[in-house]
């Protein structure tokens, strides 16, 4: 059985919406849930995709966090440069996750970031 992943997708830009509502009219995504952000985030997409769907993703210039899976998955702090724990994501629905940011780094004060993600599985 194929691989199944839950993916937030952050929308910061137009082009970037455009790409995504185009991905997700192909199949390549199935939306469970979709937020309107705010402080210039105009988006949020809880998806669910295939291996596939993901490396397709990884093409796109979009910030995503994993929401399952997370071994395939490296996760930092942009700004301190260490592993993010389970514990640091965000994963209530306020205002702080609607504008975009996904973590709290605690570790050096970095406070609420967008995680930097890198996909390491095959």
């Amino acid at each position: 059985m194929e691989k199944e992943y839950f993916i937030r997708i952050y929308i910061f830009s137009e082009d970037s919406g455009i790409i995504v509502n185009d991905a997700i009219d192909a199949d390549l995504f199935e939306v469970t849930q979709s937020f309107d952000g705010v402080n210039g985030c105009l988006a949020i997409y809880d998806v669910r995709m295939s291996k596939s769907g993901l490396k397709c993703l990884l093409l796109m210039d979009v910030d995503y966090l994993p929401l399952n899976n997370y071994g395939d998955f490296k996760i930092t702090c942009p700004n301190c440069g260490e592993r993010i724990d389970d514990d640091m994501i965000l994963t209530i629905y306020d205002e702080t996750m609607l504008s975009g940011y996904n973590i709290l780094c605690n570790r050096h004060d970095c406070g609420f970031q967008v995680a930097k993600v890198e996909y390491i599985g095959d």
